[in-house]
């Protein structure tokens, strides 16, 4: 399968040498594993990138953001080593492979603007660890999702602990519910 997403990595010539290494490691790190990081996200949702370019701006501290179709995603030079910079850049990207195909909780509801951030980390954590078992295999998923439930109060912990108390079948029954109740249409790209 293929997909014309280009992801753009912006580097200032203000930026620090630090801004411009970790620049340059994110976007080695996606021409390396582009076809198989977008193999996988089709693979487990039936999804691709609906944005032909992704701007991405390297952030000095401060935590990853996916940003949306009018913003850039913001990564941080905080990841040092490559399995930082897969997770950061993989889990940013479910963000915007969800949110591109318009699964996105509706604003207004004041219920929903409160709790929008762990209801977007649950529908990408139905996928997530089967990505990154994919990319980094079993062991470094397995390490990335107990890493990021350290804290079992953060909306981090409650999401993976909800989508990981269901088997692959179950995330992918759920996954698809939510698809069809945002009204998302899938195109058959042929084998996954």
């Amino acid at each position: 399968m293929s997909n014309n997403t280009k992801l753009v990595f912006k580097i200032n010539l203000n930026d620090n040498l630090e801004h411009t290494l970790a620049a340059a490691r994110y976007k080695q790190y996606w021409e390396d594993n582009q076809q198989k990081i977008i193999d996988s996200f089709y693979k487990h949702t039936g999804l691709t990138f609906k944005q032909k370019q992704i701007t991405m701006n390297i952030i000095k501290g401060g935590v990853s953001r996916a940003g949306n179709s009018h913003q850039a995603m913001e990564l941080s030079v905080q990841s040092v080593d490559e399995r930082d910079i897969a997770y950061n850049l993989i889990h940013e990207l479910a963000h915007r492979l969800v949110i591109g195909n318009g699964i996105d909780p509706p604003e207004g509801n004041k219920f929903i603007d409160t709790h929008a951030n762990y209801y977007m980390h649950r529908h990408i954590d139905l996928f997530l660890y089967d990505v990154l078992v994919d990319i980094l295999g079993v062991e470094t998923a397995k390490s990335l999702v107990k890493q990021g439930s350290t804290n079992s109060h953060s909306i981090y912990a409650k999401a993976w602990k909800w989508a990981m108390t269901k088997d692959y079948s179950q995330r992918q029954k759920s996954f698809e519910q939510i698809k069809k109740r945002y009204g998302v249409q899938v195109v058959n790209l042929g084998n996954k």
